[in-house]
């Protein structure tokens, strides 16, 4: 689980990527983590804003290398999931390690559906799902493609 202990750490993840990655994961150019959204992914309250992250273990000490989390909307309907690797370390495994632990604490809250979208040419994500969970609505739009899927 993300903790505030990881902030700085979380800040490095940031700089880590590059402006692509970050325009990929927040629809948009941003210059740091979004003050909210950090705040949530801190807070500690996985009913609200579920979050873990990965760490890489090097010859002197660890560095943080991706952050997962999956936002509960007030109404409880689909949780949106949101992923964010450093460009050196995707396609190695830490993205779908965190999915597969926030999904399990997921069910375990008793959420039943996960959301994600993506941009468009950016499916790896909802592939991910896909192979994981029964799709319950595909949609394609001229803002890139969505998904829900069901954790029950």
């Amino acid at each position: 689980m993300a903790t505030p202990a990881d902030a700085a750490a979380l800040a490095d993840l940031f700089a880590a990527c590059s402006p692509e990655t970050v325009r990929l994961r927040f629809f948009g150019r941003v210059r740091a983590l979004p003050a909210e959204y950090l705040a949530d992914v801190l807070a500690g309250r996985p009913d609200v804003h579920d979050a873990v992250v990965a760490y890489a273990y090097g010859a002197s000490k660890a560095r943080l290398v991706g952050l997962a989390s999956l936002a509960t909307p007030p109404d409880g309907r689909t949780a949106e999931l949101g992923v964010l690797v450093a460009d050196a370390w995707q396609r190695q495994g830490a993205g779908r390690a965190m999915i597969d632990l926030l999904l399990t604490r997921a069910r375990a809250r008793g959420v039943r559906r996960v959301g994600a979208a993506v941009l468009p040419g950016r499916s790896a994500l909802l592939a991910v799902l896909g192979r994981r969970l029964p799709a319950e609505h595909l949609a394609f739009s001229a803002d890139g493609p969505s998904g829900v899927y069901r954790l029950d």
